[in-house]
């Protein structure tokens, strides 16, 4: 056995015996694999050629990578400039979009405020509308321009039969009615379906009775739009009413009278002023003119 050289002498120590063990088994398999692998090939006759091909194969194969990689490079800064024009474009539309948004929303917004303002003109109209009405519908009532409807009393007057001429009922003879009528408090008058109002009249043409420069004959029924409870008995107390009673009385006119719970009476006919002259107002608010209607 060969001597060991004593610890403290300062010779060194082989490398088998500072190599860890792990490594020293890993690198003797490697080299006793590789030996081996040597010795087939080189009793094969084969080990040249496979060592060349291989070469050869990888210059291509690294020759054909590079070509790729310069292809794609290529094409890779030929597509970054068209991805930044690409991309400026669209951030140029986005900006234009957000322009147009923002117009837009102006518009919808002063729009709404249109709308809004125009919302309260049109109720304000209409409520200005809706009084207008109610003033009209009033001053057809009261001026008989429009056609009514309500309680009242009919009184159907007719001459009895066999009277002479001077004792048939005369057109004042019927006004006498109709104004003790108005006295009692009536809203709204007609004779035979001829509405009495003030541009209207009741004059007799020969024998025969006009109401509005129409003709009516006989019997006359006169409606009157009112209270029926009272309409009647207030009739009697009226000075119109009393006269008109004593004429019944006196001629022997055939009289009637009954409640109704809803008569309909349509409205007077329209007629256009003949004349007008409007009143000139002076400096103190007082009319310094005169009105007259030929």
């Amino acid at each position: 056995m060969a001597e060991q050289p004593a610890r403290g002498t300062g010779a060194p120590l082989p490398p088998h015996v500072t190599t860890p063990l792990l490594t020293l088994i890993t690198a003797r398999s490697m080299d006793e694999d590789y030996a081996h692998v040597a010795q087939q090939r080189a009793a094969a006759g084969t080990a040249t050629t496979q060592r060349a091909r291989p070469h050869v194969a990888s210059l291509v194969a690294i020759a054909a990578l590079g070509v790729m990689a310069a292809v794609v490079a290529a094409q890779t800064d030929r597509q970054a400039a068209v991805d930044e024009l690409s991309r400026a474009a669209l951030t140029q539309q986005i900006d234009s979009r957000r322009d147009e948004l923002r117009g837009l929303q102006g518009q919808v917004a002063d729009l709404t405020a249109t709308n809004q303002a125009i919302v309260g003109r049109s109720a304000t109209a209409q409520d200005q509308l809706d009084d207008l009405g109610s003033r009209v519908r009033r001053a057809e009532l009261v001026t008989g321009f429009g056609a009514v409807h309500g309680p009242g009393v009919r009184i159907t007057v007719d001459n009895r039969p066999g009277v002479d001429v001077n004792s048939e009922i005369r057109d004042e003879d019927l006004a006498v009615l109709v104004d003790g009528l108005w006295e009692a408090g009536a809203e709204a008058v007609a004779i035979n379906d001829q509405r009495i109002n003030a541009l209207g009249g009741i004059r007799n043409t020969s024998r025969a009775i006009h109401v509005n420069g129409r003709p009516v004959n006989a019997p006359y029924v006169v409606s009157a739009i009112g209270d029926p409870r009272t309409l009647q008995a207030r009739l009697l107390q009226t000075s119109e009413g009393q006269e008109w009673f004593a004429l019944v009385n006196g001629l022997g006119f055939d009289y009637r009278s009954e409640n109704v719970d809803d008569m309909r009476l349509p409205a007077a006919p329209t007629r256009d002023l003949r004349g007008v002259i409007e009143l000139d107002a002076d400096p103190d608010g007082q009319g310094g003119g005169e009105g007259s209607a030929p």
